[in-house]
């Protein structure tokens, strides 16, 4: 079956919508985490996202919706908590990590859930997204979107230093927060495509990508979409071309194109003190 001829079944439609959105919006995420040193967060959501999806599975109920749902929860809770209680977000977000993930595992055994239901959250499968699955991501997508659009100054502030966005009246505070939710929201659905561990192929890789080339953040924003996009529609053509994984494909594409930009920033380094 050629690759045009796949495109005319619905689990090859399903997933080109998927990474469609998701190239396009997961990324900026992306740029969040690393101006802002969200890592440690990063993953407690990865793993408070598994603790929803046992917790789905426990009880019967969508996987991918039980971990939005506690991603969306966490999202709205740890930054007060980290306020409240003095500690840092990076350490928070570490005694959430192994809570959440000794809980999930507790659920996998007393719930008799089998090896492949428990392994489908940790690696997703891009070809088994169904319509549902495409609402979620698109409202995801455009949520993203619409907010980096509607308060893109505001947020530009905030990278660039939080207190000084502060003194001049930017409630910071309330969109750090928001920032940290559309975190968890994208985490959430990264994992129902691809899997716990590869959520770096659209969230983190394409913004790293970026970081290493762009000069402004809007620059980073523009090329992390940009690259988000063709990794995942590169990485799912390969995948299909050459029977591989579809996830480790985008991620194997994403990883050459930090490559290139890496070889490519050191260039106009040099030129530039040349």
């Amino acid at each position: 079956m050629s690759w045009i001829e796949s495109l005319s079944y619905p689990f090859m439609q399903h997933a080109l919508v998927a990474v469609l959105f998701a190239g396009i919006a997961f990324p900026l995420v992306g740029v969040f985490i690393i101006s802002l040193n969200l890592i440690p967060l990063r993953f407690a959501m990865m793993h408070i996202a598994l603790l929803g999806g046992a917790v789905g599975l426990f009880v019967q109920v969508d996987p991918m919706l039980m971990g939005l749902l506690f991603c969306a929860l966490s999202a709205l809770t740890l930054g007060p908590i980290s306020e409240k209680t003095k500690i840092s977000l990076g350490t928070i977000s570490g005694y959430f990590m192994t809570l959440t993930l000794a809980l999930s595992f507790i659920l996998f055994y007393k719930g008799n859930i089998n090896v492949i239901q428990a392994f489908s959250i940790l690696w997703g499968n891009i070809f088994a997204l169904t319509a549902w699955d495409l609402v979620i991501i698109g409202i995801v997508s455009l949520f993203v979107l619409s907010m980096i659009f509607l308060f893109f100054k505001e947020i530009q502030a905030i990278l660039f230093d939080r207190e000084i966005a502060l003194a001049v009246g930017i409630p910071e505070k309330s969109l750090y927060y928001l920032i940290v939710f559309m975190l968890g929201l994208t985490i959430a659905v990264s994992m129902r495509m691809i899997g716990a561990l590869l959520v770096d192929a659209f969230v983190l890789l394409p913004a790293m990508a970026a970081g290493m080339i762009a000069r402004s953040l809007k620059q980073s924003f523009i090329l992390s979409s940009f690259f988000g996009l063709v990794s995942g529609m590169s990485g799912l053509y390969l995948s299909f071309r050459f029977d591989m994984p579809a996830s480790s494909t985008i991620i194997l594409v994403a990883s050459f194109i930090i490559a290139l930009c890496m070889l490519f920033g050191r260039r106009l380094v040099s030129h530039a003190k040349a």
